[in-house]
C-alpha cells in the first residue's frame, strides 16, 4: 500500500509556468512565474533557475536558503525568490533592473519529496522610447525638422504633412552599447514658409505610439533681412578687431621709437 501511495504522489508532481512568455520592460523588475506541487516539508526542496541555451545558473535554492556560489555574475544581486510563499508552491523568480541581455529562454527546475519537474519560458525585452527632442535647422534654401530619441526595439517612423500625406524623411539608427538601446535621429526637410508636419514613432512591442506635431510660421523676407543684418554686423566686428590690432601695433612702434 505504501509503495502505491508513493507512486501516486510522484505521478501528481508537476512544475508549470502560468505564462510561457514574459515581456520585460527596461526600468522595471521582471517576475518569471513558476509553480510546483508543494509539500509540507521544505527541507528537501531544490529550486534552480537557469538559462536554457547554455545552462548558466540564474538562481539556486536548497537547504532552505539561497545558494548562489555558482550564480552567473551578470545576475549578481539582481535575483530573488518569494521565500515566504515556497510552501504554497510558488517558485517564481524576480529579476531587478532588467537589461537587454536578460532576454532569452529560462528553465525552472524544482524537486522535493514528491518528485522532480521542469518548465520552460521565454523572456523578451523592450524599452519605451524617451520623449523626442526637437530641433529646427534653418538654412537659406530649406528648413529641417529633427527629432532624436532612444528606446528598444527598432521603431516604425512616419512623417505626415498637413493633409495627412506621407512625407519623405531621413532616418539614422545607432546601437548604444552601454545600455543596449537604439538611438534614433529622424529629419524631415520642408521647403515652405509655413511648416505643418507630424512626427510619429511606434514601438509595436510595447504598444507605444508617440505623435508630435510641429507647426512653424515665419516670414521669409524677414528671415532674409535678419541674415543680411547678421552678415553686416559680422563684417563690422571684424573691422573693429582689425582696427584695435592696428592701433595696438602703432602704440608699440611709438614706444620703441621713444626708447
Amino acid at each position: 500500500m505504501k509503495s502505491r501511495k508513493l507512486v501516486a504522489e510522484l505521478a501528481t508532481f508537476e512544475v508549470i509556468v502560468p505564462n510561457k512568455h514574459l515581456l520585460a520592460v527596461r526600468g522595471r523588475p521582471a517576475v518569471l512565474g513558476c509553480e510546483f506541487t508543494s509539500g509540507p516539508d521544505l527541507s528537501s526542496l531544490v529550486i534552480t533557475w537557469q538559462r536554457q541555451e547554455d545552462s548558466r545558473v540564474v538562481h539556486s535554492f536548497y537547504y532552505q536558503q539561497d545558494q548562489l556560489d555558482r550564480q552567473c555574475p551578470k545576475y549578481h544581486n539582481r535575483t530573488s525568490l518569494y521565500v515566504s510563499e515556497l510552501h504554497k508552491g510558488n517558485a517564481s523568480l524576480r529579476i531587478a533592473s532588467v537589461r537587454p541581455k536578460d532576454a532569452g529562454w529560462y528553465l525552472c527546475v524544482v524537486s522535493n519529496a514528491k518528485g522532480t519537474g521542469r518548465a520552460l519560458m521565454e523572456v523578451t525585452y523592450g524599452a519605451l522610447y524617451s520623449e523626442p527632442r526637437l530641433s529646427i535647422l534653418v538654412n537659406s534654401s530649406a528648413l529641417k525638422v529633427q527629432f532624436e530619441t532612444e528606446g528598444f526595439p527598432k521603431p516604425e517612423v512616419i512623417w505626415l504633412g498637413e493633409h495627412n500625406q506621407n512625407l519623405s524623411y531621413y532616418l539614422e539608427i545607432h546601437d548604444q552599447i552601454e545600455d543596449g538601446l537604439y538611438f534614433i535621429k529622424s529629419i524631415c526637410e520642408v521647403q515652405k514658409a509655413v511648416v505643418n508636419v507630424t512626427f510619429t514613432l511606434k514601438n509595436h512591442l510595447l504598444n507605444q505610439n508617440l505623435q508630435r506635431p510641429v507647426f512653424l510660421s515665419y516670414d521669409e523676407d524677414t528671415t532674409d533681412h535678419m541674415i543680411i543684418v547678421l552678415a553686416v554686423l559680422s563684417v563690422v566686428c571684424i573691422l573693429l578687431v582689425i582696427g584695435i590690432i592696428w592701433l595696438a601695433l602703432q602704440k608699440q612702434n611709438e614706444q620703441r621709437s621713444s626708447l
